[in-house]
C-alpha cells in the first residue's frame, strides 16, 4: 500500500464536481491516517494522478468524463494496483456490477455514506468488498446460494 510517508494512506479524489472533491478531501484529510495527494476532474487525469503520486486509494465518481468500469480497469493495472471506491448517485445494477466486476473494492451511494467513509474506506484497504447500495448485500446472498 503506498503512503504519503508517515503512516498515512495517499489518496486521489476524481469527480468532475469541484464541490465534491473539495467536500470528500475535507473530510478525509481529517483523518490522522489518510492524506489526500491529488485531485483529478476526468479519468485520463485520475490515471495520471494515481501513477505519478502512486495512490493507495482511489476514490472516484463512476460516471464522469472518462469515469466506470474502463477507468477502474485502468486504475487496477497500475504498477501499484491501487484500491479503487466507486462513487455514484445513480444506484443501478448494471453500473455498480460493473464497477465491482472490472476490479473495484466498493460502490458507494454519494450523499449516504459521508460519516461512514473513512471507516469504509479503511475496510477496503484490508481487502474487504464493500457494497453500500439498498438491496445489494441480499441480492448477493441469493446469487450464492443458486
Amino acid at each position: 500500500m503506498a503512503s504519503s510517508g508517515c503512516g498515512e494512506t495517499a489518496i486521489v479524489i476524481a469527480d468532475d464536481d469541484q464541490r465534491i472533491r473539495s467536500a470528500l478531501a475535507a473530510l478525509l484529510d481529517q483523518e490522522l491516517d489518510f492524506t489526500v495527494v491529488g485531485t483529478a476532474a476526468n479519468g485520463d487525469d485520475a490515471v495520471t494522478a494515481a501513477r505519478e503520486l502512486r495512490a493507495a486509494l482511489v476514490l472516484t465518481d463512476v460516471r464522469m468524463s472518462g469515469g466506470g468500469p474502463d477507468l477502474v480497469r485502468r486504475l487496477v493495472a497500475l504498477p501499484h494496483r491501487p484500491v479503487v471506491v466507486g462513487l455514484s448517485a445513480q444506484a443501478d445494477l448494471a453500473t455498480w456490477t460493473a464497477v465491482l466486476a472490472a476490479g473495484g473494492s466498493a460502490y458507494l451511494l454519494k450523499g449516504t455514506v459521508a460519516g461512514d467513509l473513512p471507516a469504509l474506506l479503511r475496510t477496503c484497504l484490508q481487502g474487504h468488498l464493500v457494497i453500500g447500495v439498498p438491496g445489494a448485500p441480499d441480492l448477493v446472498r441469493h446469487l450464492l446460494s443458486r
